[in-house]
């Protein structure tokens, strides 16, 4: 089931379910797909969540009623799994004490070693459930419960770019300095910025990520930044 709402004088949001999953996100990957294919001409901008598909459209080539119709359209089509995987991306992440802000801390309360947190991070392949500010901050699941920690009560005024982070079930990265909440656990090198612009696409919504282990030569071989 779906429902279309209007978001904007150009723009209308999908709803197609109440709760984030894997499932309901390749769901919405495969209609957002759909669309874009078939409207690609009227489309300004589709941007996926955890639940919902937002679409913007050039009103000057086409109503609000006739965009919904179109769409309604192509949802009422039935629903079929990618044959084809997702993109896979893997970031380099050194789990340094020096680096990672809260890393002792969350090292304490969830009574492991730096090698067992390690090992419960960068095993899973996070799906990417949703894009936030920038195009590269994606905000990736599931973080395994053991390691699981809330968000910061007093958030930071500066976050340094490339910082790793935990917030509840979630991870991610810190694209550039910013504030923010999350536990950061370590720091990669690779630079995220929009100043390159590979970053503009780098992360979709039903792509996965693999965090890889690196010490801190190889880190700051890879001109990551103590």
């Amino acid at each position: 089931m779906f429902s279309i709402k209007l978001a904007g004088e150009n723009s209308i949001i999908i709803y197609f379910g109440d709760h984030a999953s894997p499932d309901l996100i390749e769901k919405i990957r495969f209609y957002r797909q759909l669309i874009t294919d078939e409207l690609g001409e009227i489309i300004i901008d589709v941007v996926p969540s955890y639940t919902t598909l937002m679409v913007s459209y050039q009103l000057d080539l086409v109503s609000h009623i006739e965009f919904c119709k179109q769409v309604e359209e192509f949802l009422n089509k039935p629903f079929k799994p990618s044959a084809s995987s997702s993109n896979l991306i893997e970031i380099p992440v050194y789990y340094g004490l020096d680096v990672g802000l809260d890393l002792e801390q969350l090292l304490i309360d969830s009574d492991l070693n730096l090698e067992q947190f390690i090992e419960i991070h960068s095993s899973p392949t996070y799906l990417v459930y949703a894009i936030g500010f920038s195009p590269a901050f994606a905000f990736l699941g599931e973080v395994d419960e053991r390691i699981r920690r809330p968000r910061l009560h007093n958030p930071r005024i500066n976050i340094p770019a490339g910082s790793v982070g935990i917030a509840d079930n979630q991870t991610a990265v810190y694209p550039i300095d910013s504030s923010g909440g999350w536990n950061i656990i370590g720091q990669t090198p690779i630079d995220l910025s929009l100043d390159n612009s590979d970053n503009l696409t780098r992360f979709t919504a039903g792509d996965h990520v693999r965090f890889l282990p690196i010490d801190k030569q190889q880190y700051l071989n890879l001109g990551g930044i103590l």
